[in-house]
């Protein structure tokens, strides 16, 4: 499904966007679809609809679509399953603060490590082994920074030196979305366009300032030994929990 020259694209950058993946016609009808389910989490002037699968047999379907899952199988080589399907439908004054980056702090009990196995990737025999990968389906055209567009630091995804903790000591405490940095870029996307990420790669969105809705689908996929995405606050003294635990996001430590 890949070819040699997006596999280069994914490995360098830590995201591919297929421009034209879904036509308008599919694109109307995720809209309308989604317009028929409730919102799980509104907060921030964003809506977010959680478990998309088990609501709704068109995004049930979509989560199996091979334009989806076979670029999702070339970036993984493992057998794999669907760890989440959610959308995410935001208006003006929302904003997603940078996440993921492949050396950022992880707090445990005992020590503090750099590295979040959930996250980890690498190549081998000729492929690429990601153990989280995620799917973005826009649904709405966004051609500006304005519009909120998908920003990341480049690189992130295999940086060795963590970033976030060392700024909210020196007292930086805005968020990069707003105070840019010189390596943060923008990916501008038309509805319809899919975005493959591995959510190493520290990313996030701009503030969106103008009007209108930005709204897309996100399907998530990892080896079949991962569980269901859920937050866990950390490991459970029966050592029986299962979970994703945080490392150092943005959310953690902008005033």
């Amino acid at each position: 499904m890949l070819s040699d020259e997006d596999l280069y694209v994914f490995d360098t950058t830590g995201f591919l966007v297929v421009r034209g993946a879904f036509d308008a016609d599919e694109v109307r009808r995720f809209r309308a679809e989604l317009d028929e389910l409730s919102a799980t989490e509104p907060y921030a002037n964003t809506e977010r609809f959680d478990d998309l699968t088990a609501h709704s047999p068109t995004f049930g379907k979509l989560a199996l679509d091979d334009r989806v899952v076979g670029r999702a199988r070339d970036v993984i080589n493992q057998p794999m399953r669907l760890l989440e399907a959610y959308a995410l439908r935001r208006q003006r004054h929302s904003a997603l603060y940078l996440h993921g980056g492949y050396a950022e702090l992880l707090d445990m009990p005992d020590r503090t490590v750099g590295r979040d196995l959930s996250i980890m990737h690498t190549y081998h025999d000729g492929r690429i082994y990601c153990t989280y990968v995620k799917a973005l389906i826009y649904l709405s055209a966004i051609r500006t920074q304005e519009d909120g567009s998908f920003c990341y630091l480049h690189g992130s995804h295999k940086a060795n030196f963590p970033l976030l903790r060392a700024r909210a000591r020196r007292g930086e405490r805005r968020s990069l979305i707003d105070e840019g940095f010189p390596t943060l870029a923008d990916v501008f996307v038309e509805a319809g366009d899919l975005l493959l990420l591995n959510e190493a790669l520290m990313h996030g969105t701009r503030r969106k300032l103008s009007d209108g809705d930005r709204t897309l689908l996100a399907f998530s996929y990892g080896p079949t030994f991962l569980v269901d995405w859920r937050e866990l606050d950390g490991e459970t003294a029966d050592l029986r929990g299962q979970g994703y635990v945080d490392h150092d996001v943005e959310e953690d430590f902008v005033r």
